[in-house]
């Protein structure tokens, strides 16, 4: 991360967006660190002449739902078993990286609400001890599109059969391949869809084959990367850590 953030740097003009497409928290690396460096980030290309807050976008990924979702855990009706669905998708190694035990939270999922309303709590704490961290996560978007349309932005993708603005969590539950969705989105018609040129994803699913000249674009294969595109979408350079 540290990395891809100096090319950034070091690269930024005037006139650029970064969108940043959700799945900051998880398993890879340390979430925690990961966050401080995105508000780190940000911080720096604000202080360039000509910035303005709406050249950064932060998307919300399955991560950051799923972070959301346990922080309301006393709610569920099966707690326990919403609780081990999450943890076998990587949310184990953000609650550690608060400094939290994912044992003391099945406890308290077995003990019911008021035990689970305590280690939320107290997960919430932590949460709310870091700089930055609660309000860039309760600000994230669902999805971006480009100024003129043509480019959409989400973090797993989308469902073409569903208008853009009734795709609940599509953005960020997605198992299709990129060929599917480029199949899906040439049969999408007008339904609720814009005539886009691009899909840009954050994340695929691991039997992804990914397509970089079709009209879906997995940016993230197994690490963090750093894509730039030109004002039609086309890939300029990709780099990785």
């Amino acid at each position: 991360m540290e990395r891809l953030s100096a090319v950034l740097l070091s690269r930024w003009q005037s006139g650029d967006r970064l969108v940043v497409l959700g799945n900051m928290l998880g398993a890879a690396g340390d979430p925690v660190r990961a966050l401080d460096l995105m508000l780190l980030l940000r911080r720096r290309l604000l202080a360039r002449p000509s910035a303005e807050v709406e050249d950064f976008v932060f998307l919300r990924g399955a991560q950051e739902e799923m972070w959301h979702k346990v922080l309301q855990l006393q709610f569920a009706m099966s707690p326990l078993d919403v609780l081990d669905w999450m943890l076998a998708r990587g949310l184990m190694a953000t609650i550690e990286a608060y400094g939290h035990s994912v044992a003391e939270g099945r406890i308290a999922s077995r003990n019911g609400p008021s035990a689970i309303a305590r280690w939320t709590a107290s997960l919430r704490q932590r949460h709310t001890q870091q700089p930055g961290h609660p309000d860039l996560l309760n600000s994230l978007a669902r999805a971006a599109i480009s100024a003129d349309g043509r480019i959409v932005f989400a973090a797993a993708g989308a469902d073409p059969a569903r208008p853009l603005d009734e795709q609940a969590d599509a953005f960020w539950w997605n198992a299709a391949s990129d060929n599917a969705l480029d199949d899906a989105l040439g049969r999408a018609g007008d339904g609720g869809w814009p005539a886009i040129d691009r899909l840009v994803r954050g994340t695929a699913p691991a039997s992804n084959v990914a397509n970089e000249n079709g009209r879906v674009l997995t940016v993230a294969r197994d690490r963090p990367t750093l894509v730039a595109l030109d004002a039609d979408g086309a890939v300029l350079e990709r780099i990785e850590p």
